[in-house]
C-alpha cells in the first residue's frame, strides 16, 4: 500500500510559516502580479476605447472590481483569498477576450498554464484543481463554441500588434513570479537547513550534559558511600574509646585515660580534617579570590614555605631554576594546587636515599605547561588515571583523606587548565598542569 506524502499543505504554506520573512516575500509577488494586472487592464480598456469595442471595455471594467479588492485584502496581509480571486479574474478575462478575438487560437490562452504554475506555489491543492477545472471548462467553451457555431472567431489574417503586448507581458510575469518564488523557497530552505544543523548540535550538547550528569551522579553516589564511611570510622573510634575511658576512669587507671584522651582527640582531629577538606572542595569555583597577576615563582616560594616543616623532616630536597612567567589567577588557590603536589610527591618517596622535588615549567606552542617532578615510587599505569577522583588513595596506609588531588583538578579545571601524570614504577612521577588566562566561574 503506497503512503500517503506527509505534508498536505502546499509549498507556500510551509514557506509562509518560516520565521525569515518568506510571507513577505510571496505577498510581494502576489502584489506585483495584481498591479501588473490592474495596468495591464487600464491599458486593455483604453485600448479598446480607442476601436470602439465598447463591449469588451464594460466586461474589462468590472474585472478591475476584484483586482482592487484582491490589492486591498494583501495590504492587510492576507494571501491565499486575494491569489484565487486575481486568477479567476484572469482567466475569465482571457477567456472573454478570446471568444471576442481569435478563440482558442487567441495568444492569451497562454496564459492559462502560466496562471497554474504560478498559483500552485501559492494556493492550496484543492483550489488548484478548480482553477484547472475551470481552464478546462473555458478551453472547452473556445473550442466546442467555435465548431458548433455558438461564437465567431475573428480569422488571423495579419500580425496583430497587440499580440506581441499581450505575450510580452504574459512572459514578464511568469518569469519574474516563478523566479522569485523559486529563489524565496531557495532561501527558506537554505534558512532550514541551518536551523536542523544548530537542532543537532544542540543535539549533540544535550547528548554530552546528559553523559555529564549521569558520570556526575555516579561520582555522588561513591561520593556519598565513601563520605559516610569515612565519618563513621572516627565516630566508631570515638565511642570506643569512650566506653575504655569510662572504665579506665573507674578504675582510677589515669595512665590509660591519658592514651584514651589521645585516641579521641586524634580521632576527632581525622574527623574535622576531613569535613574541612570536603568544605574547602565544595566552595572551589563558587567562592574565589580576586584573579591578580602573580609572578608563578613568588607561589611556588609560599608553597615551599608553607610545606617546609615537612621538607626538613623528610631532608626532601627541592630544585627550583627556572625563571617563571607571571600568570593571572586566584592566587591562594594555585599556592594550593603546588602544595599539594609536593606534599604527595613527599607522602610517595618510598625508600628513597636522596629524595628529590623539581618545579619548573615548559613552553609549547605559545602555553605554560607547569610541573612538579618527583623521584619516589611512581604510579602503575593502571591508576594513573583514578588518582584524580575523590578518595582515590593508592595506599591506605599513607595519611590523608584521598581529596587532595580531586582538589587540585577541581581548581585547575576552574582556572580553565588541565592536569595529567607521566610515571613509571620505581622511577619518579611528574605531574604537569597548565591554567588560562582567566578563571572559568562554575554555576
Amino acid at each position: 500500500m503506497e503512503k500517503k506524502p506527509r505534508y498536505k499543505k502546499p509549498l507556500s504554506t510551509i514557506l509562509r510559516r518560516h520565521p525569515h520573512g518568506s510571507k513577505r516575500e510571496i505577498t510581494n509577488i502576489v502584489s506585483w502580479v495584481g498591479n501588473f494586472t490592474l495596468a495591464l487592464f487600464l491599458t486593455l480598456i483604453l485600448f479598446n476605447l480607442l476601436l470602439g469595442n465598447y463591449l469588451n471595455t464594460l466586461a474589462i471594467s468590472v474585472g478591475i472590481i476584484p483586482i482592487i479588492v484582491s490589492l486591498i485584502l494583501l495590504r492587510r496581509d492576507a494571501v491565499s483569498v486575494p491569489s484565487a480571486i486575481l486568477a479567476v479574474t484572469i482567466i475569465l478575462l482571457i477567456t472573454w477576450l478570446a471568444t471576442f478575438g481569435q478563440g482558442i487560437y487567441d495568444i492569451g490562452v497562454l496564459g492559462y498554464p502560466v496562471i497554474l504554475i504560478v498559483a500552485g506555489l501559492i494556493l492550496r491543492g484543492r483550489v488548484i484543481l478548480y482553477l484547472a477545472l475551470l481552464i478546462i471548462v473555458c478551453l472547452g467553451w473556445l473550442a466546442f463554441g467555435d465548431l458548433f457555431g455558438i461564437y465567431e472567431p475573428i480569422k488571423i489574417s495579419q500580425t496583430n500588434p497587440e499580440d506581441f503586448f499581450i505575450g510580452s507581458i504574459i512572459i514578464l510575469v511568469a518569469g519574474n513570479s516563478v523566479y522569485r518564488l523559486v529563489r524565496n523557497m531557495y532561501h527558506s530552505l537554505s534558512k532550514a537547513e541551518d536551523e536542523v544543523a544548530i537542532r543537532k548540535e544542540a543535539e549533540k550538547e544535550r547528548e554530552a550534559v546528559i553523559h555529564q550528569l549521569r558520570l556526575k551522579n555516579q561520582e555522588l553516589d561513591r561520593f556519598a558511600i565513601r563520605v559516610s564511611h569515612d565519618l563513621k570510622t572516627p565516630l566508631i573510634t570515638i565511642a570506643g574509646f569512650l566506653g575504655y575511658l569510662e572504665k579506665d576512669i573507674k578504675e582510677g587507671d589515669l595512665q590509660r585515660v591519658g592514651k584514651n584522651l589521645a585516641q579521641i582527640n586524634d580521632a576527632a582531629r581525622q574527623m574535622g580534617k576531613f569535613v574541612d577538606e570536603l568544605l574547602d572542595l565544595s566552595r572551589v569555583g563558587r567562592i574565589t579570590n580576586p584573579p591578580t597577576d602573580a609572578p608563578f615563582g613568588e607561589i611556588v616560594q609560599d608553597a615551599l614555605k608553607a610545606a617546609e616543616g615537612l621538607l626538613k623532616t623528610r631532608q626532601v630536597q627541592v630544585r627550583v631554576e627556572a625563571i617563571f612567567p607571571f600568570v593571572h589567577v586566584d592566587r591562594i588557590r594555585v599556592v594550593q594546587v603546588v602544595l599539594n603536589l609536593i606534599t604527595n610527591a613527599i607522602k610517595f618517596m618510598g625508600d628513597q636515599k636522596n629524595p628529590l622535588i623539581e618545579i619548573d615549567f615548559q613552553e609549547i606552542n605559545g602555553e605554560h605547561i607547569f610541573f612538579v617532578r618527583d623521584n619516589g615510587i611512581g604510579i602503575e599505569p593502571e591508576y594513573q588515571g583514578r588518582i584524580f577522583e575523590l578518595f582515590n588513595k593508592l595506599d591506605p596506609a599513607t595519611d590523608g583523606t584521598g581529596i587532595g588531588l580531586a582538589l587540585v583538578k577541581r581548581i585547575v579545571e576552574v582556572h580553565g587548565g588541565k592536569i595529567w601524570v607521566e610515571s613509571e614504577i620505581e622511577k619518579g612521577a611528574t605531574f604537569f598542569f597548565t591554567l588560562a588566562n582567566k578563571i572559568h566561574k562554575e554555576m
